[in-house]
């Protein structure tokens, strides 16, 4: 099974616009509305994939509601921490003309000390039985740092395997702690290690390196252009033929829960890095409430192309 837990969990609205304006009305269709967070992603498709998950969330207001009334009403399962700060809504905007996103994050409220405390708990009460623990998205506020990395110690503590899905100082700091999978993009790659990492080689330079930080596979997406991963046999990067139909928001996160199922399953690299590419790309055609489609995964996989990397 596999535990995502989603410190700072969202309502996602994701529009389609022809051409945004500024300083004047932009009139849009109605949004596709979905439970959103990068721990709530990941556990929603690796449900659509077939795979057992939970996914831990604190959530809070009329917006919290409606989150996990959406995720039950799709059995999606979720432990819900309660807490009283209302949660936030994320609001998303694909201009079809240039195929640019506009991506409106708030910042998620505080926990209390106890909020926060009760969320760790919730955690690891639901690694009984667990494989895998994904920690996932950013922090709110006085969150400390190092909340992914005492959770991922106790994970791999009592032999479950750990992946942080974060940035700055959080993925920092539980990727030096220890770790069983990386999975960053090219931005978060190059904070992690200090060095830009804007091109397929350097990628894919940067992926051998996240070895060093302990995973046995490591990878760094780069949206259109596929993905890179390495483990102690070789690199390898894969893409996918371009899709162009709608929002790429989830895609990072349909690639992880791919990768994970892959990994399980005991599969080899390149085979790996293809499931993961394949649905990150599916992310694109998912359409309403879902996020991917098996059947598009299992489509897209056999277009994926595969190739090794000297770097």
């Amino acid at each position: 099974m596999l535990v995502t837990v989603t410190p700072n969990p969202s309502l996602d609205l994701l529009f389609q616009a022809e051409a945004l304006v500024w300083d004047d009305a932009n009139r849009l269709d109605p949004p596709r509305i979905r439970p959103g967070g990068q721990g709530v992603n990941v556990s929603r498709a690796a449900r659509a994939l077939g795979m057992e998950t939970v996914a831990v969330v604190p959530l809070g207001g009329i917006i919290g509601s409606q989150i996990r009334a959406m995720l039950e009403a799709e059995r999606t399962p979720v432990r819900v921490v309660d807490v009283r700060s209302g949660t936030r809504i994320f609001v998303g905007v694909r201009e079809e003309g240039t195929e640019r996103n506009l991506l409106l994050n708030p910042r998620g409220r505080e926990l209390s000390v106890g909020e926060q405390d009760a969320l760790a708990e919730a955690v690891l009460d639901c690694l009984t039985g667990a494989r895998w623990l994904a920690c996932c998205g950013s922090l709110p506020s006085r969150l400390p740092d190092d909340f992914y990395a005492r959770l991922g110690a106790e994970a791999r503590r009592t032999r479950r395997r750990f992946v942080p899905d974060c940035d700055g100082a959080a993925l920092q700091l539980a990727a030096a702690s220890g770790c069983d999978l990386l999975v960053p993009n090219a931005h978060e790659a190059g904070r992690l290690l200090h060095r830009p990492v804007a091109s397929v080689e350097s990628a894919g330079a940067a992926a051998r390196d996240l070895l060093d930080f302990g995973p046995a596979w490591a990878s760094v997406t780069l949206g259109s252009q596929g993905a890179v991963c390495a483990t102690a046999d070789g690199v390898w990067h894969a893409e996918a033929p371009l899709v162009v139909e709608g929002s790429a928001v989830g895609a990072g996160d349909a690639f992880l829960a791919a990768v994970i199922g892959a990994l399980d399953e005991g599969a080899e690299a390149p085979h790996v890095l293809r499931r993961g590419v394949a649905a990150g790309t599916a992310a694109l055609l998912g359409e309403g409430l879902e996020l991917i489609r098996a059947e598009d995964v299992d489509r897209l996989a056999d277009a994926v192309s595969v190739r090794p990397l000297d770097v």
